[in-house]
């Protein structure tokens, strides 16, 4: 279901404003500072001087490369325990941490290309067996390499948390292609502090930079699907695409929506998809999903919103490792025309009020998905 929603709400670091020093006037030390909101404006491959993404700053870690700085969280508690960071490509190495009060307990699931599947906390013999066992030096590689595991990592009680550390690989490799890293926090109180750095291969950043697909909000950040390879595609990235991508089905299915609500009503809409008799054969069963995204727009929504439509009319905006528990229906008989008619609780100027989409998508018997995308405001 990776087309419709990455599995949870998980907030974009970069919706959080990067506040960059600009160089002082010579003999002056009043700093100004350039705020950008969201990774397109924040590392934009433009306007460099030396070797920094968007702005002047220090040093390279390697010739030829190029440092992005993250938004930094000094002075309070991050409120969110479900977040991402995208790793654009060309990243050679990633380093990562966050502040959590002293002899406290802390853990967290992280994995890059999608949501971790973990949500509930380590029992006290496997915190301190991955506590035992870390190797953060080495962490960014094997996100990147094993792109359908979770990876867990805990606070050892000594104020700094460290997530991710280390090179892609020993020749000073990079990533073809652009993903994000899921991080969820499944125990402990919230972090202080954030911060972090990921160093890239100029050239190949700016090409993958150039790939990259955005979303449609007012500070935009790119989508939950990896970016395009730029160059060779390496067996890691092919791996990654293979984890993260959606198997389409081989069959054409047809889509129709239409409004029956009238204005003033809570939003009903008319779904009718009608399949190839080939493909029904093939499927006697079929799940749906209908969801309601509230598009980030740096301000009231930092980070994409999805909600699900249940069956039983609730909403859920967290989708267990179980997706048909969120399904609009699940299991049904399939025939050559389906018709679904969800009810969404807030009328159609409420929904354009916020910027709000619906989704819909399907899986069939075979277990193939397949995302209908935005089909309403058509």
């Amino acid at each position: 279901m990776v087309s419709l929603a990455h599995a949870a709400n998980f907030v974009s670091l970069h919706q959080s404003p990067l506040r960059i020093a600009l160089p002082p006037a010579t003999g002056s030390y009043d700093y100004t500072f350039n705020t950008k909101i969201g990774f397109k404006q924040q590392y934009a491959p433009e306007g460099v001087t030396g070797c920094a993404i968007g702005y002047s700053t220090g040093g390279c870690a390697f010739p030829g490369g190029g440092s992005l700085a993250l938004p930094e969280f000094t002075g309070y508690q991050l409120q969110y325990k479900e977040f991402k960071i995208y790793i654009p490509a060309g990243s050679r190495s990633f380093m990562f941490s966050g502040y959590a009060p002293q002899a406290t307990e802390s853990a967290f699931a992280l994995r890059y290309g999608s949501a971790p599947v973990r949500e509930a906390a380590l029992g006290t013999a496997e915190y301190q067996a991955v506590k035992s066992t870390e190797q953060i030096d080495t962490t960014f590689s094997r996100l990147v390499n094993e792109p359908a595991a979770d990876h867990l990592v805990v606070h050892d009680g000594g104020g700094t948390v460290r997530f991710v550390g280390g090179q892609l690989d020993a020749s000073k490799g990079s990533t073809s292609q652009g993903n994000w890293l899921y991080v969820r926090q499944l125990s402990g109180t919230p972090l202080y502090d954030i911060q972090g750095a990921i160093d890239v291969d100029l050239a190949k950043y700016a090409a993958g930079y150039a790939a990259i697909v955005w979303t449609t909000s007012t500070y935009p950040d790119p989508v939950d699907a990896p970016s395009p390879a730029t160059g060779t595609v390496s067996t890691t990235d092919q791996q990654t695409t293979a984890a993260t991508t959606t198997t389409a089905s081989a069959s054409v299915a047809t889509l129709a929506t239409a409004v029956l609500s009238t204005a003033g009503q809570p939003l009903q809409l008319g779904i009718t998809l009608a399949q190839t008799a080939a493909d029904v054969a093939a499927n006697p069963k079929i799940s749906a999903w209908v969801a309601a995204r509230i598009p980030a727009n740096g301000q009231s929504f930092l980070s994409d919103l999805w909600f699900f439509r249940k069956g039983d009319g609730t909403w859920a905006s967290q989708v267990p490792a179980d997706a048909e528990a969120v399904a609009f229906a699940s299991q049904v008989a399939n025939t050559a025309t389906l018709r679904f008619t969800p009810s969404l609780d807030f009328t159609e100027a409420e929904m354009r009020a916020v910027n709000a989409e619906v989704h819909f998508g399907y899986k069939t018997s075979t277990g193939a998905f397949v995302s209908k995308g935005k089909i309403w405001p058509q």
